[in-house]
């Protein structure tokens, strides 16, 4: 892993930046867009589908935790278990450590 000291919000524009490459880079470029809302404990990574014919369906994508806890560090990315709450049984990466390149749009 690289340093692992970057600014979070760096290191939430970077994981977005490569999810939406990523999808782009499957062809689906314009029909679905990536964005963050922050919460009390997590920031929520969204998946917006976007387009002509779209409804402007959100679907839940990870959560990255703001601060550390008894389990898991700042920056580390969860799985979502549902629009509401992450999967907590191990983290999938750290935005602050760049240790996101093996994730891809369709899931963590």
């Amino acid at each position: 892993m690289s340093d692992c000291n970057k600014d979070l919000d760096i290191g939430l524009q970077e994981y977005v930046a490569h999810l939406q490459a990523d999808y782009d880079r499957k062809g689906g470029k314009q029909f679905i867009e990536f964005y963050y809302e922050c919460g009390r404990k997590y920031v929520h990574v969204i998946m917006k589908h976007i387009g002509q014919f779209s409804s402007g369906q959100r679907s839940s994508h990870s959560w990255i935790m703001l601060s550390d806890d008894k389990q898991f560090k700042r920056g580390d990315i969860l799985k979502s278990a549902s629009w509401k709450a992450p999967a907590r049984n191990f983290s999938r990466g750290n935005v602050l450590c760049g240790g996101f390149k093996h994730i891809r749009w369709a899931g963590v």
